[in-house]
């Protein structure tokens, strides 16, 4: 993947940056505020992730647009909010989530990473992945992930183990031996126990009222699985609801466009107003783009981008129902129970309260039966060569980041034993930033990844001009390209347009806080034009 243009602009006043190359790029300037950050995160935001712009920014007034390359393919991707535009070749699509970016991503470009969350398989939000290969200026923390809202550590750690193809999670043979032992002699016991309280066994149903041993953990499960279907069934419900509904949204705008493209033998489609044939279409009152159908060729790919929404949302309608239908017939077997008079209950009363003390140990023993088996139920599906390659891509990746940091820091004490530091460990001066590079550079060493990598602010806390010159070297002996940004002092302005293997961007020029200007908007209403975008 090649970064080869990026564009943040409105009506008004815009900024286009098309000097990137494939090898190393340096973006600086003489000071801050020159816009070295918007751009990298303008950049970012247009690839779906979460926003971190200056405070001062209002990123929602402005269109993000980044054009990149994957496998010879030319892709143009623009946002505005949670909308985004994305064309290739002779398609154009509209998204109205990041959601509905990632799954046509990970379809049409390249396989996104997928991971388990909440116990379902998902593919990664761009906050999540572009952490593979991005460091932002901010919320940079060495022992956790950026953004950690939904998304976790142990999350970056699977998503990496999905790219490498060691998703899962297993146990070794001498670790199943010992919970197969531990569950056979917990229902020994429990064996024990039911032969001295025979009561405890019996399979009258008044008892199963009566004994907690036999009802208590069932009902309260019982009880616990009926909320969560009627909550499945009620989001269901509302998911199929809402495909419907936008589904028959756009089978009304699909039926207007097709309306289009009838031939009028006499006369021509005419605006009311300012009297102009321009026709423009746009997929929603909120999403700011509009796109001129007055040509043919501009409403077939717009009717071509709303067929395969609707097909989608077909899909998702008859999967839902099919997961309500199923939900609904647990739901009925669970309710289902026979009906236990009072006189019956009354008449075991008190043998059940004799055995009291046994209960409350068989109700122990099941629940950490039932813990044991869920670890053995989970190992089933990994193996052990698995297990292996998991520990050996992160013991791989901390010895890279160990190494490296002795080529950046011969003199340094810092040990890595893992991809995080622990919570309370604190890095000092440029610590803390040659932790981040290290890490960035073993990863793509170990998974082998082609994504561009991106560092705002590569010298933070001061890196010495000596490790700067290392690191410089590192990463130009990787095929990626690299971008990274940085403020030069006065007396080092100039000091990149003399190395070889990099290609110097120079802010220095811009206007403090004033990146964005009218020079700028010819060329990028070209760029929006270009996606059918009237700004």
């Amino acid at each position: 993947m090649i970064i080869k243009r990026t564009a943040v602009g409105n009506g008004t006043e815009a900024f286009v940056e098309s000097k990137y190359v494939e090898g190393l790029n340096i973006i600086s300037s003489d000071d801050n505020n020159k816009g070295k950050t918007i751009a990298i995160q303008s950049m970012m935001y247009a690839l779906g992730n979460d926003p971190t712009f200056p405070t001062t920014f209002d990123y929602k007034d402005y269109y993000h647009y980044i054009e990149f390359e994957v496998n010879g393919t030319l892709y143009q991707l623009c946002r505005n909010n949670s909308s985004f535009i994305l064309k290739h070749d002779d398609v154009l699509m509209v998204f109205d989530s990041v959601s509905e970016l990632k799954r046509y991503w990970t379809k049409h470009i390249f396989r996104l990473p997928q991971i388990i969350k909440n116990q379902i398989s998902k593919i990664v939000d761009p906050v999540l992945f572009l952490q593979l290969f991005f460091i932002g200026q901010d919320k940079k923390d060495t022992s956790n992930i950026s953004h950690s809202g939904l998304y976790n550590k142990q999350d970056y750690i699977n998503m990496l183990f999905d790219i490498c193809d060691a998703s899962g999670i297993e146990l070794d043979e001498e670790e199943i031996k010992k919970i197969k032992d531990r569950i056979k002699h917990l229902k020994d016991e429990r064996d024990i126990l039911l032969k001295q309280h025979k009561i405890l066994k019996s399979q009258k149903p008044p008892i199963s009222y009566l004994s907690s041993a036999n009802d208590r953990a069932t009902f309260g499960k019982k009880i616990d699985a009926l909320e969560k279907i009627n909550s499945k069934i009620a989001e269901l419900r509302k998911a199929r609801n809402t495909a419907a509904t936008r589904k028959a949204r756009w089978e009304t705008t699909l039926k207007e466009l097709r309306s289009l493209n009838r031939t009028i033998d006499s006369g021509e489609l005419r605006c009311m107003d300012c009297d102009s044939t321009n026709i423009s279409f746009s997929s929603s009152k909120k999403n700011g783009y509009a796109f001129d159908v007055s040509s043919v060729d501009m409403r077939n790919e717009i009717i071509a981008s709303i067929k395969e929404k609707i097909e989608t949302y077909d899909e998702e309608i008859e999967k839902l129902a099919s997961l309500i239908t199923e939900a609904q017939d647990e739901l009925t077997s669970l309710m289902s129970e026979e009906i236990i008079t009072l006189e019956s209950l009354v008449a075991y009363k008190e043998d059940i309260f004799n055995a009291a003390d046994a209960e409350s140990r068989i109700r122990e023993i099941d629940d950490q039966i039932a813990t044991l088996n869920s670890q053995l139920q989970i190992n089933a599906n990994t193996t052990q060569s698995k297990k292996d390659k998991q520990n050996s891509i992160l013991n791989c990746i901390t010895q890279i980041m160990n190494d490296t940091y002795q080529v950046i820091d011969p003199t340094g004490n810092l040990y890595f034993d893992g991809l995080f530091t622990k919570r309370d460990e604190t890095y000092s001066g440029s610590e803390a930033t040659v932790f981040h590079l290290v890490k960035l550079y073993a990863i793509c060493k170990v998974i082998g990844h082609t994504y561009p990598i991106v560092v705002d602010s590569f010298r933070a806390e001061d890196l010495s001009t000596a490790k700067e010159a290392i690191v410089i070297d590192l990463y130009s002996s990787i095929p990626n390209q690299v971008i990274f940004t940085t403020t030069l002092k006065t007396e080092e302005l100039g000091k990149y347009d003399k190395i070889r293997n990099i290609h110097h961007i120079d802010y220095k020029d811009h206007i403090a806080s004033k990146m964005l200007t009218s020079d700028y908007l010819p060329e990028f209403k070209r760029i929006m034009s270009s996606l059918s975008i009237n700004v």
